[in-house]
């Protein structure tokens, strides 16, 4: 049972919303975007293959973000066994992948471009200790807690052989053998199910800064087929100006994108800039036809983007 499925996380929305609308991108944020829609595509890549092995009852929970002693440590993939815990750790990497001497997994791409990554199993034991010590806090009994790293790219050449380090198509037969392994019940069924809605509870997701200039980001809504071409509103529809495409809701995903990337609240004169409207009236009605909760008299009226994302 998946308790908390793979998705994208605010944040690499974030970062996704800004490929196609600032006006000037920074290297460090397409770097940033290309690691969390890598992170994004090897939790993706998880369930289909957990799901071939033949296992016990067990609650998965992906992309979990728990606080320890004032920070945060997060697991691409946890599974709770009655009798085990799992640890999974998703990389979504292709090209040659090999270690060095100083135990730094290495990759080597066609283009002879070596990236260097901290060794993927030694970051699981890591996480394994801290969330010991977390289910420790929680009055929960010692549990054994296996570490795993898939490597879920179709295109990994591992240059390797470790029997807990291994690509995807070998992770059901590895899951499998490990849930033979492990046969004494730790947790009752209550416990087990407990477990898993107590740690969801502690989840939360990675805080990220809010764009502070307007004037660096690309305003419009965008047509759905042959974005970035802006749409135009006109007698109660957005049409776009290339392929005509009609929409009478086209401004809702235009909004999401603001949420991302300015934050949860919009008055009137931001959403008619953004939006591109020629009437704040025009507006003010778009806005109240949504129904969003809202703060502040009529002219300064603020109104919670929150329940649009809700809905997804």
């Amino acid at each position: 049972m998946i308790l908390k499925s793979p998705e994208k996380t605010p944040h690499l929305s974030h970062l996704e919303i800004l490929q196609s609308r600032s006006h000037e991108l920074e290297p460090e944020r397409i770097l940033a975007y290309g690691k969390e829609l890598a992170g994004f595509l090897g939790e993706s890549s998880l369930p289909y293959f957990i799901d071939l092995a033949t296992l016990p009852s067990h609650q998965d929970l992906y992309g979990l973000r728990l606080p320890y002693n004032g920070h945060f440590f997060q697991m691409d993939s946890l599974l709770l066994f009655r009798t085990f815990l799992l640890i999974l750790e998703a990389k979504h990497l292709k090209g040659k992948l090999y270690f060095n001497e100083a135990n730094q997994l290495i990759q080597l791409k066609d283009s002879e471009e070596e990236s260097i990554y901290d060794h993927p199993l030694i970051q699981a034991e890591l996480q394994k200790q801290q969330l010991t010590s977390l289910l420790n806090q929680l009055g929960y009994p010692p549990i054994p807690i296996y570490t795993l790293v898939a490597f879920t790219h179709r295109k990994a050449h591992l240059s390797f052989h470790h029997e807990d380090m291994l690509p995807l198509q070998r992770l059901p037969f590895r899951l499998t053998e490990l849930s033979k392994m492990f046969r004494d019940p730790i947790l009752s069924i209550d416990q087990l199910r407990g477990l898993g809605k107590k740690l969801l509870s502690l989840h939360q997701d990675r805080k990220y800064d809010f764009i502070t200039d307007f004037r660096s980001i690309r305003n419009g809504v965008f047509c759905p087929n042959c974005k970035p071409v802006l749409m135009k509103w006109y007698y109660g529809k957005w049409i776009c100006r290339k392929c005509q495409f009609r929409d009478h809701q086209a401004h809702i995903s235009a909004l999401k994108d603001f949420y991302y990337l300015f934050g949860n609240m919009i008055n009137n004169k931001q959403a008619k800039w953004f939006l591109q409207l020629d009437s704040v009236y025009t507006t003010s009605r778009m806005l109240n036809q949504l129904e969003l909760p809202s703060t502040g008299g009529y002219k300064f009226r603020r109104y919670d983007l929150s329940p649009l994302i809700q809905k997804k």
